[in-house]
């Protein structure tokens, strides 16, 4: 493809400034235009977050654009060569295509959908991203898979897009804080891009890794996992967004159950394929987002075109529906860190909400879980300290390993519908008592 056939594209943006798409980078401004990357402009970036953070509202189309202007900065600075550079930026931009409507919350929803997966799919099965593609490079579709199932070599090239340090991490956490206005989501990115290298760290077919030279980049990456953490504690496991969140999932549990029952509600076929385990077509995914599934949780609360008369005849799935498009949110009980304490506990909780809801109980309270991940690595995602003045060469992990910041940290709740505070009360003074 000739590069002077492809108008140059630049984007202003809040966090980095112009994000570009020129010289030798122009051609991928290509895949810009497909369905497939303008659908992530109808994805919040971070699902209910906007319940709580008036700011959120940015989309993962932006995320996209800010993960691939990381990874033209990263390429350069280490000098990575063709093909290996373009396969990194492209491999950067398209991430995040397979995500379904609210990212992660509906994979929680639909377990059998992994976004992943699906990315692997629109690589393949979409003659239009397809095709854009193979004119950038014959072999991309399926080099992009092996990103996305993690089997790419060099191991450097695809840890810079998937790993505890990658650049869809560095974006994000630059991006949510400027969002939600959380500021201590602020590290030095400029000065972890100068301390990244590549270094032979094996033996074997694929020596080199992506490493962090101690001396020049330790704090700015300590400063960085800091920033996810509090970004875990204080805005993507904010208790409100996890409510939010867990009705999200309680009502479209109560769709799927309908469903499967002969029952379906209308106004979300694709989602209804999936709970009854179809095989949902290319095409049919391209019209699930954000928006199409909010439409159809409109209509079964009775804000939809036709109101009340539109509402769903299913009294539960209408009345969640309702608590979440009035924002009437569950609320979160906090029952300290142990997270032993959810079995401990179950079934005194189902007993007590029972006594409320009857045996409709459990579409009202849940027993959370909220780890907040500063560094947890597996081992295809591990990143190495090189010029450590004990260790010599070590990996993150086990540098970390003595610090909170190599320990995930539970915050153990109790979420429920406000009927269902008085009830727990009792219970959970017990448990944070002992």
């Amino acid at each position: 493809m000739s590069t002077t056939s492809v108008p140059e594209r630049v984007f202003r943006d809040p966090v980095h400034g112009l994000i570009e798409f020129v010289g030798e980078n122009r051609n991928i401004a290509t895949l810009l235009d497909t369905r497939a990357f303008q659908r992530l402009r109808r994805v919040k970036q971070v699902g209910f977050a906007w319940q709580v953070y008036v700011g959120a509202e940015h989309s993962r189309f932006g995320h996209a654009l800010g993960t691939y202007h990381i990874a033209s900065q990263v390429v350069k600075r280490l000098e990575l060569a063709e093909p290996i550079a373009l396969h990194v930026k492209v491999a950067a931009l398209l991430h995040d295509i397979g995500h379904g409507p609210f990212s992660h919350t509906w994979e929680q929803v639909f377990p059998s959908f992994d976004h992943e997966a699906w990315g692997v799919r629109v690589f393949l099965e979409d003659e239009e991203m397809k095709g854009v593609l193979r004119a950038l490079d014959p072999d991309l579709p399926e080099v992009l898979c092996q990103f996305m199932d993690k089997s790419y070599q060099p191991s450097y090239a695809r840890k810079l897009v998937s790993s505890q340090l990658d650049v869809d991490r560095l974006d994000y956490l630059l991006r949510d804080g400027h969002y939600t206005g959380a500021g201590y989501a602020t590290y030095d990115l400029e000065w972890i891009l100068h301390a990244l290298r590549i270094e032979k760290v094996r033996e074997g077919a694929d020596p080199d890794d992506l490493v962090i030279d101690y001396r020049r980049g330790m704090y700015a990456v300590e400063q960085y996992l800091f920033a996810r953490t509090y970004m875990y504690a204080q805005v993507y496991h904010h208790k409100a967004v996890r409510a939010a969140e867990r009705m999200f999932v309680k009502l479209l549990s109560r769709f799927s159950e309908l469903t499967v029952s002969g029952e379906e509600p209308p106004g979300l076929p694709m989602g209804a394929k999936l709970a009854r385990g179809e095989r949902l077509e290319i095409d049919e995914f391209f019209f699930l987002d954000d928006i199409s599934v909010m439409t159809a949780i409109d209509a079964w609360a009775g804000q939809g075109v036709l109101g009340q008369s539109g509402a769903s005849t299913d009294p539960i799935l209408r009345d969640l529906s309702q608590r979440l498009v009035q924002r009437r949110l569950f609320k979160t009980i906090d029952l300290g860190s142990d997270p032993g304490i959810i079995e401990d506990v179950r079934g005194e909780v189902e007993a007590l909400a029972k006594g409320v809801f009857g045996d409709n109980a459990h579409y009202y309270f849940y027993l959370d879980n909220a780890r907040q991940i500063g560094y947890d690595a597996k081992a295809s995602e591990e990143l190495y300290v090189v010029g450590h003045p004990r260790y010599g060469t070590v990996s993150l992990g086990k540098l970390l390993e003595d610090l909170p910041l190599g320990r995930p940290v539970s915050t153990i709740r109790l979420v429920c519908a406000p009927e269902l505070v008085s009830v727990f009360r009792p219970l959970a003074s017990r448990v944070r008592q002992d």
